[in-house]
């Protein structure tokens, strides 16, 4: 197709257009200041959210929401026949096979082989092989992570791009990195009085020390050593605000066995998350695997102190120092966790020094520069093969 970078036609695919999660936040995002210049059509299975009134909705039949993987590659092989030879872009933050853009959000499936050795990836091997879930999405993402018609692959940061890489050694010169953004309008007399709103719905006194944990994988991203940890410093002023798309009555059992039914406040999916901030004095974040985590972004830019797991687990730590965040070492660790909690607890110049510190740098990312970096990869696409003579 003929082309210019002033004015692309682009399509966008994902399976669930919504701002619940983090790489469906960061799609609506930067499609949505795409739209505003370039020529945008959506392929999704749902939407959740009103797009942007210059985007072409198209919705995918999905004839089974699960096994998933049957799922996705129903959606792969729908998504091919609906673009294919259209665009100018194809651009997916889904795993597809055809995309000549592909936006990573999440580790390799392959690195579950390459950063193991000896006798368990023999076994895994052997489990892979009578799994056809595991061979169909490794079959996907090597059809998908793969330097075919020149195909450009987006990682959100160099924690992933180094993980995509070491998984994928051949994709090297084709990585590029497009960090998530933050777009924030702040208002002192709207935060305070939504403060005061969402703590009287949830019972918890001006008094309490909220303290914000939101994720859609509960156990993977900490909550069980976060329970442990508010036990052992036993302080009735705190509280635990929860939020995401999990169930807790998986969880019902640790929260009796610490004894924080009156402390420990489930409040499900939220829609809006910027105005669920103002209701913390500090996001937790004991993940053990995350290729960003925006919500810690995102906290930081409303001047919530964080307490996040260290560069060896988060991408975004990558970017922290100690006068921005409190950065865990361990974890698994509930004594640790419980040490950063006190300390915010009762230190009020470490809180406002590690809200005025986070705040700073998170407005210096702008969802500008991840449209900027995101637009370089489009023009790498577009290049001409180098030839093969």
């Amino acid at each position: 197709m003929r082309h210019t970078l002033s004015r692309l036609r682009i399509a966008v695919l994902i399976r669930h257009y919504t701002r619940i999660g983090g790489a469906e936040r960061y799609c609506v995002e930067l499609t949505e200041r795409l739209a505003e210049q370039h020529e945008v059509h959506l392929f999704c299975q749902a939407i959740e959210v009103e797009p942007h009134p210059n985007i072409i909705v198209h919705i995918i039949p999905k004839k089974r929401e699960k096994p998933r993987y049957l799922n996705q590659l129903e959606f792969s092989k729908l998504t091919r026949l609906a673009t294919e030879g259209q665009f100018d872009i194809v651009h997916s933050h889904d795993m597809v096979t055809h995309a000549n853009v592909q936006t990573l959000h999440v580790p390799c499936v392959r690195s579950r082989y390459t950063e193991i050795s000896g006798i368990r990836k023999i076994l895994r091997y052997l489990n892979t092989a009578l799994s056809p879930r595991l061979l169909a999405y490794l079959w996907l993402e090597k059809k998908q992570i793969c330097t075919n018609n020149n195909r450009q692959i987006i990682a959100v940061s160099e924690f992933l791009a180094r993980n995509i890489i070491n998984s994928y050694p051949d994709i090297v010169n084709n990585i590029n990195i497009a960090y998530p953004g933050i777009a924030l309008v702040k208002s002192e007399n709207t935060h305070s009085i939504n403060r005061k709103q969402q703590r009287k719905a949830l019972g918890i006194t001006d008094e309490g020390f909220v303290i914000l944990f939101v994720a859609n994988d509960y156990k993977r991203k900490g909550l069980l050593v976060i329970l442990e940890a508010i036990k052992v410093l036993a302080n009735p002023r705190l509280h635990l605000v929860v939020a995401g798309d999990d169930r807790p009555e998986k969880f019902s059992a640790a929260v009796n066995k610490a004894g924080l039914n009156n402390q420990l406040h489930f409040i499900g999916k939220c829609e809006d998350m910027h105005a669920l901030y103002p209701i913390a004095d500090a996001l937790i974040h004991p993940t053990l695997a995350d290729t960003y985590a925006m919500v810690v972004l995102e906290a930081m830019a409303h001047a919530i102190p964080v307490i996040v797991s260290n560069a060896n687990y988060c991408g975004f730590s990558e970017h922290l120092t100690e006068n921005e965040a409190l950065l865990i070492e361990q974890p698994k660790d509930p004594a640790e966790l419980a040490k950063h909690i006190n300390a915010l607890l009762n230190d009020t110049e470490l809180r406002n020094c590690l809200a005025k510190n986070g705040r700073k740098k998170a407005l210096a990312l702008s969802w500008e520069n991840t449209v900027k970096q995101t637009m370089l990869a489009y023009g790498k696409a577009l290049e001409p093969e180098p030839s093969t003579k």
